[in-house]
């Protein structure tokens, strides 16, 4: 691109956003520092070399996992948008946990909260370490069996054909340079599986030595390194609070086969304001004061839920739906209302399941969310109250 100096490392950050290590895999034996700057330093330093492709690692969640330089993005499971690595509260213990479980390669069952992340720190562990990954989603009317193998028909008769699952589990993915990887398989929703798929699933789970049933009576052996990971709002034992009714209860021996079971937390606010300023830039510059009320009405709610004080639940996605009604009345209307925060949160309380539990809601963030410390005039409407 023309650019002259001695270090190219920065600029590659800050005008083509790419870090030293992704420059080099597309150019391998690059320089990055000029041959005046290399004759410069001293001694020690200048017998340094550029390190192999090979070694390059990633540290993920405080976890040293090898970076596999020669796996395309697409083959990946994709990052989600905004998405950052939890560093404060219980949260961050947890991922950090489930990053030394994957570094092991162990099969996890993550369960918590809609909304705490689950799925997208394995897609964000895919994405980030170039792990070749696939996420399958169970569904009571899906067919399983059709993942690993099914009878088809062509103008030649019938014949057995191998599902992606199937393929994965047992080949695992060949990249451009010829390596074999197995690949982390995201089974999600997992505790949404009826008796017969989740028998389907039994063999595959066997932490000592998972298999495949093929077709014909055929059965292969898994792909060791294969790591398998259900996510799911329960632990196994159906729902225990009353919200998560299309939860089953998951056969005891079945969760016995897997390695290593994991409960996310919600986030911490400290991470999850960044992560929304990100996603709604129109408050960061028209109203930046909403972040502070909603973090702590979003604690005083998560309390509540957890305590059970409050029968709903305030996920991350709640957030952002409270949020997004922000951000649609000042588009929309051009204006910052006074009480734009109450009259945003109606698209939550309005999912509450009942006039109670809507009430309390209201009453939660009433001492967090200050009418009148927004905008420059009321609304014709005034503040809602709880019907």
């Amino acid at each position: 691109c023309g650019f002259r100096d001695h270090w190219l490392g920065d600029h590659l950050a800050e005008t083509h956003g790419l870090s030293a290590e992704s420059y080099l895999r597309t150019y391998p034996n690059s320089p990055l520092v000029s041959a005046e700057a290399v004759l410069a330093l001293p001694p020690p330093l200048t017998r340094a070399h550029p390190p192999k492709v090979e070694s390059l690692r990633v540290d993920f969640a405080g976890v040293s996992v090898p970076l596999n330089w020669d796996v395309p993005e697409d083959q990946c499971l994709p990052k989600p948008k905004a998405y950052r690595i939890p560093t404060y509260g219980e949260l961050a213990d947890d991922v950090r946990a489930v990053a030394i479980s994957l570094h092991q390669q162990r099969s996890i069952y993550i369960w918590g909260p809609s909304g705490a992340g689950k799925d997208a720190g394995i897609h964000a562990f895919s994405a980030l370490t170039r792990t070749p990954g696939l996420m399958f989603q169970i569904e009571p009317s899906a067919d399983i069996r059709a993942w690993f193998y099914s009878h088809e028909l062509n103008q030649h008769g019938t014949f057995w054909q191998e599902g992606d699952l199937l393929i994965a589990l047992r080949d695992g993915y060949k990249t451009p340079t010829g390596r074999v990887l197995p690949y982390v398989i995201l089974l999600t929703d997992f505790d949404r599986a009826t008796k017969e798929q989740a028998e389907s699933l039994r063999l595959v789970l066997d932490s000592i030595s998972g298999r495949i049933k093929g077709p014909g009576g055929a059965t292969y052996t898994v792909l060791p390194g294969t790591i398998i990971v259900m996510t799911a709002n329960t632990s196994g034992g159906g729902d225990a609070v009353g919200r998560y009714v299309s939860a089953n209860v998951i056969d005891s021996s079945i969760m016995d086969r897997i390695d290593h079971a994991y409960r996310f937390h919600h986030m911490d606010w400290r991470d999850e304001e960044p992560v929304v300023k990100e996603k709604f830039p129109l408050l960061v510059q028209r109203c930046p004061e909403v972040f502070a009320q909603v973090g702590k009405a979003t604690g005083a709610l998560r309390a509540a839920v957890d305590t059970e004080v409050l029968y709903a639940d305030f996920s991350h996605r709640a957030v952002c739906s409270w949020l997004s009604a922000a951000s649609d009345i000042i588009e929309v209307t051009g204006s910052v209302p006074r009480d734009l925060l109450r009259r945003a949160f109606r698209v939550v309380a309005d999912k509450m399941p009942d006039r109670e539990t809507t009430a309390k809601a209201y009453s939660l963030t009433d001492a967090h969310v200050k009418e009148g410390t927004l905008g420059d005039a009321p609304t014709p409407t005034g503040r809602r109250t709880a019907r």
